[in-house]
């Protein structure tokens, strides 16, 4: 175990949950990280009582997934900014995250069995929409680097970016479910850094 890991504090693990899908979380790597932070932890620490029925729970074979979404709102002092925007893209509603790239993507599975060709167009549109976003918006490595702001939010779009490469390149693979999953993903983050001069957080 690293020197790092041995010091988690309590808003690391908020900002390393945040990073993770509850649905596809390893338990016990989860389990590890919750008992590392009650170490760092004062047993008088309201804190603590939350994350030690977390532990009771992943003990007993247990996914508390309710009480752990429900930490960022809970202790919302500790969460950062990344946090902070993550939270923001988790609660987005499908009304904002719905548009017009995820649309035709699930029509196009939706219709893969009867006519296979429009997803192979749509792959190829994406692709080009993709390539010409980077082109246009991608952060140099000095715009990744700090915990401002702005930098945060450059790290996220990059993620979204990712995300979205890897939702094509999956869909491709024949995972239709795990490629728009990704692709969602990726919609909600954007959703997270649009218009933050107008929703600051």
């Amino acid at each position: 175990m690293t020197k790092s890991a041995l010091l988690m504090k309590f808003p690391e693990f908020l900002d390393w949950l945040a990073r993770q899908d509850l649905q596809r979380i390893d338990s016990e790597e989860l389990l590890d990280k919750v008992t590392l932070v009650l170490e760092n932890l004062q047993e008088n620490d309201p804190r603590y009582a939350w994350m030690a029925v977390i532990e009771d729970k992943l003990l007993d074979g247990v996914m508390p997934a309710a009480r752990l979404e429900g930490l960022p709102d809970r202790f919302p002092g500790d969460r950062s900014l990344e946090n902070r925007l993550r939270q923001r893209a988790r609660q987005a509603t499908p009304k904002q995250w719905e548009t017009e790239s995820i649309q035709r993507l699930r029509a196009c599975l939706d219709n893969w069995e009867e006519d296979p060709t429009p997803l192979s167009g749509y792959l190829q549109w994406m692709q080009l929409q993709l390539k010409q976003f980077w082109k246009e918006n991608e952060p140099t490595p000095a715009e990744l680097e700090g915990e401002e702001l702005d930098k945060v939010a450059a790290r996220l779009l990059r993620e979204a970016y990712e995300d979205w490469r890897t939702a094509l390149e999956t869909v491709n693979q024949g995972d239709f479910e795990g490629g728009l999953n990704l692709a969602i993903r990726a919609n909600r983050l954007l959703v997270a850094l649009h218009d933050l001069d107008e929703r600051p957080i």
